[in-house]
């Protein structure tokens, strides 16, 4: 059974707050699963923060403070934040099964397209596919960025931090150091004002589940492991091996998201190693964006083409087994320096940036998805879906792709 309590006294305030809830282990299994085969593109978000929040997993202050922290490292950030979840949680071994369990359904899926393709070699049915999911998530990140400036848009620091990082983003500035201009700025913005609280009220802080010798122990075997398949990639001398190696690279060293991620995937894909041409690299994208869970799943497409089944798992280990094994030890040095006030006021920074960065991604995907009337009814047909109905994500996606491939069949563009 889930342990939990109604409520607790907050050690500052003596209020009353809802204590947190730990759930069996299978539960966060099955939910991760379930995150991992429905989720698409940036509403993974959203539907990391309604699950886990929800169903009082983490604070919201938790998760945020998550997501502020896994934009100083390496990897796909939904990814990471995922494995952080997981990690707070229910420890190592919660987080090492969870992510599995995420990446498994789109592995799978792609697994699935990358022999249908590479077998018969027609993805003509693949654009009208997410015409409308593409939209749809336009009008649901949209949601989660007037959640962000709400939250943490209060003052005219913060404003300024937000409208700068979303400039920076037009001119194709690196998130990686925006993100560092918002700690420096932040510090200096508010450094005579002291820590806010969010606004949804005082927290307790839930340790990391485990005794300290065994998530010692874990990070020595995840940093052994970590260390191995660096070996592996430099000392295979093989197409595997240069296979693991590539995908390791850029999942050890590339920062952002999938979008930001993706130019650095095909230097080593198209140009470097000459594994795809540009338009099987544009169609293993397309994969990428029709099939649920992380976006850089592409990694498998790239692997299956070049050593089949085998390859598929190298690549996929390689992209996503480093930022999982950044996370474990972020998390660790995290939970003992973010109650200093300078970590909060560098973090109140991140958290006003990182939500002008929401809008220039709403901006950006808007350019590209809403081509047509009918897609900015998807788009705002799912922001009232989520914003004010409260409906789930997965039947808003259920519905839209249903719709769109009933129109596609019956020979009605959009």
């Amino acid at each position: 059974m889930p342990q939990s309590k109604d409520a607790v006294k907050d050690p500052v305030s003596s209020q009353k707050i809802p204590q947190r809830i730990v759930p069996p282990l299978w539960e966060l299994l099955w939910a991760f699963f379930l995150i991992g085969l429905t989720a698409y593109s940036m509403a993974m978000l959203q539907q990391l923060k309604a699950l886990i929040i929800g169903r009082r997993w983490l604070s919201q202050e938790e998760m945020d403070e998550g997501l502020a922290m896994v934009q100083l490292y390496p990897g796909p950030i939904l990814f990471n934040l995922a494995a952080y979840a997981a990690y707070r949680i229910k420890g190592f071994t919660g987080a090492f099964l969870a992510t599995f369990l995420f990446v498994l359904p789109s592995y799978g899926l792609m697994l699935l397209l990358s022999w249908l393709y590479f077998r018969y070699g027609r993805v003509s049915w693949v654009h009208p596919l997410f015409v409308a999911l593409e939209a749809m998530v336009v009008g649901i990140v949209l949601h989660v960025a007037i959640d962000f400036s709400g939250r943490y848009l209060s003052g005219a620091g913060t404003a300024f931090l937000a409208g700068l990082a979303f400039v920076l983003m037009l001119f194709h500035v690196s998130a990686f150091w925006i993100i560092l201009l918002a700690i420096v700025l932040g510090l200096a913005l508010f450094w005579k004002q002291k820590p806010e609280m969010q606004k949804q009220g005082p927290q307790t802080a839930v340790p990391i589940p485990g005794k300290w010798q065994w998530r010692l122990a874990g990070l020595l075997f995840s940093g052994a492991l970590f260390v191995g398949l660096l070996a592996v990639g430099l000392l295979w001398q093989s197409e595997g091996g240069r296979l693991l190696g590539s995908m390791f690279k850029v999942g050890a060293v590339a920062f952002g998201n999938g979008m930001t991620i993706m130019p650095l995937l095909q230097q080593e894909a198209v140009v470097s190693h000459h594994w795809l041409t540009l338009k099987e690299f544009a169609d293993g994208i397309a994969f990428g964006q029709i099939t649920p869970g992380p976006f850089l799943i592409t990694a498998t497409f790239i692997g299956y083409k070049v050593a089949g089944l085998l390859g598929s798992a190298l690549a996929t280990v390689g992209m996503f087994y480093p930022s999982f094994f950044y996370t474990l030890v972020m998390t660790e040095l995290y939970e003992k320096i973010k109650r200093n006030p300078w970590i909060r006021k560098a973090l109140r920074g991140i958290l006003a940036a990182f939500t002008g960065m929401l809008f220039f991604v709403v901006l950006s995907l808007g350019r590209v998805s809403l081509v047509s009337p009918a897609t900015y009814i998807w788009a705002v047909g799912a922001l009232i879906a989520v914003r004010y109905l409260k409906l789930n994500i997965l039947w808003i996606f259920l519905a839209g792709i249903a719709a769109e491939m009933a129109l596609y069949f019956a020979g009605i563009p959009l």
